[in-house]
C-alpha cells in the first residue's frame, strides 16, 4: 500500500518520545496530527508557567510543556486536550491530602484525557496512542470508525517492572510507583488488550508480554531513535589519572542507584582512583548515605542542559547504568551514540551484545559492577573497541528515520488488512 497514511498521534499526560515520533512520520511524508495536553500560547511567560508548577510540585513546569510540541509541527497541526490536563492536576492535590488516593486520581484524569480527546478522532487511518491514553472511550471511537489502533507502551510489563522493584527493594512492596493490581496499571494493560498491536521498543519488553500471556503476533518492537549530535562525541579513550564514571537519569532504586552506591564503595576498598559525575535528578525513593553524598570524588549535578550532557560524555571514560527494568533507556543509547563504553544490565533494554558493544552484568550485583568497571579500567584497546561498535550500532539501526521506516511498514501490514 503506498497511500499517504494518515496518523493521529495521541501522547497522553505528557509527552513521553510521541511527540519525537510525530515529527519523524512527518519527515517521511506522513500526515499528523497530535493530541496532547495542555501546550500554553509562547505568550505566556515561562516565569507564570513555573509558578503554577510549584503549586503542583514541579519546579520547571514551562520547560516540560514547552517540550511539547515541535518547531516542525505547525499549531494546527498539535490539539490541547487543556481540561483534562488541569482536572488530573487538581486531582493529584487532593492526593497529596489524602482525600482521594493516587491510584483513583491517576485513573480520573487519564480517563478525561481519552474522554476530551475523542472530538480530535477523525479523517485518519491509524490512532497511535499511548498506553493509558485510549481510556475515556477513545480506543473504542476509533474502532466504531474502522480506524486501526496502535497502542504505544515504553516500559517492561507491569508485573516485570514490579517484581523486579521488589528486589530492588529487598522484597518490601512498599512506597513502588507500580502495582499490577493497581487501577491505573490495568488500564494501561487493558488499552494493550484493545489494539490492533501493541508497540514497544525494546525485546525486553515484548519478552515481558509474552511472559504475561500477551500473543507475540500482537507485539512489535521498533527501536527508537537517537539524534545525531550525539555521535562520537568521544574522541579519546585514554585514561589520564581518575576513571572518570558517568550516571545519567533519574538516580533511584529502579535505574540502580543503590548498586552504584555499593560497587564505589568496593572501589573505594580497593584503592581504585575514580571521579563519578551523576547527571540527573536524585529521586526520593532512595537513601542517599552521608559518605557518598560528601565524597569530593563525587559530583551530583542535578538536571542539566544538552550541551552541558554531551559534555560529561564527551570526557567521561565509562557509563554506567544498572537498571533493574526499562523500556529501551534513551539514556544508555545516547552513551552508546557518543562512542562511550557502557556497563549496563539486560532489562536495561539497551541494544547491547555483551563484550561487543558494552557489558552486560547482573542487575542486582553490585560486585559485578564493580569487576566490569576495573576490567575495563584496565584495557584501552578494549574501551576503543566496544565504544566504536556502540556508536555503529545506534548510527545503523537507532535513528529517528529507521524508526518512521520501520512503523510505516508496521502501519501498512496493519491497513493491508481492509484491502
Amino acid at each position: 500500500m503506498n497511500k499517504n497514511i494518515k496518523i493521529i498521534v495521541s501522547t497522553g499526560q505528557g509527552r513521553l518520545h510521541l511527540i519525537d515520533s510525530a515529527v519523524s512520520f512527518k519527515k517521511l511524508g506522513m500526515k499528523v496530527k497530535v493530541i496532547t495536553g495542555w501546550v500554553p500560547s509562547t505568550r505566556v511567560p515561562d516565569y507564570i508557567l513555573n509558578l503554577l508548577g510549584r503549586v503542583v510540585g514541579r519546579s520547571n513546569l514551562a520547560y516540560g510543556l514547552r517540550k511539547r510540541t515541535s518547531t516542525l509541527l505547525s499549531r494546527n497541526e498539535i490539539n490541547n486536550c487543556t481540561y483534562s490536563e488541569f482536572l488530573v492536576q487538581f486531582l493529584f492535590i487532593l492526593s497529596k491530602f489524602r482525600i482521594i488516593k493516587r491510584d483513583t486520581a491517576a485513573v480520573l484524569g487519564w480517563k478525561s484525557y481519552g474522554m476530551e480527546s475523542k472530538k480530535y478522532i477523525k479523517d485518519c487511518d491509524i490512532f497511535h496512542v499511548r498506553s493509558g491514553a485510549g481510556k475515556g472511550g477513545a480506543i473504542n471511537f476509533a474502532k466504531k470508525l474502522n480506524i486501526k489502533v496502535v497502542v504505544d507502551h515504553s516500559i517492561a510489563h507491569p508485573t516485570e517492572l514490579y517484581n523486579q522493584l521488589l528486589k530492588a527493594n529487598n522484597g518490601n512492596a512498599h512506597g513502588l510507583f507500580v502495582n499490577p493490581e493497581s487501577l491505573f496499571w490495568k488500564m494501561v494493560i487493558d488499552d494493550c488488550q484493545q489494539a490492533d498491536i501493541v508497540q514497544v521498543n525494546s525485546d525486553y519488553v515484548k519478552d515481558s508480554f509474552i511472559e504475561n500471556g500477551f500473543p507475540e503476533s500482537l507485539i512489535s518492537v521498533i527501536h527508537l531513535g537517537i539524534r545525531d549530535d550525539f555521535y562520537n562525541l568521544k574522541e579519546s579513550y585514554s585514561i589520564k589519572g581518575e576513571v572518570k564514571l558517568l550516571f545519567t537519569g533519574g538516580f533511584g532504586l529502579r535505574k540502580g542507584g543503590g548498586i552504584i552506591i555499593q560497587a564505589i564503595s568496593m572501589l573505594i576498598a580497593q584503592n581504585i582512583n575514580f571521579r563519578l559525575d551523576v547527571v540527573g535528578s536524585i529521586l526520593n525513593d532512595l537513601d542517599i548515605p552521608d559518605w557518598f553524598g560528601k565524597n569530593s570524588n563525587i559530583y551530583l549535578h542535578g538536571h542539566l542542559p544538552q550541551n552541558k550532557l554531551m559534555q560529561h560524555l564527551s570526557e567521561s571514560d565509562l557509563y554506567i547504568f544498572p537498571s533493574y527494568s526499562e523500556g529501551s533507556a534513551q539514556s544508555v543509547k545516547e552513551a552508546m551514540a557518543a562512542g562511550m563504553p557502557v556497563i549496563t544490565t539486560k532489562e536495561s533494554g539497551a541494544p547491547i551484545v555483551s563484550g561487543e558493544n558494552g557489558l552486560i552484568i547482573r542487575n542486582n550485583s553490585p560486585s559485578d559492577l564493580c569487576r566490569a568497571i576495573i576490567k575495563l579500567t584496565d584495557d584501552e584497546k578494549y574501551r576503543a573497541y566496544i565504544g566504536d561498535n556502540a556508536c555503529n550500532t545506534i548510527k545503523s539501526d537507532h535513528t529517528w528515520e529507521k524508526y518512521a521506516e520501520n512503523t510505516k511498514v508496521m502501519y501498512n501490514k496493519l491497513l493491508s488488512f481492509n484491502l
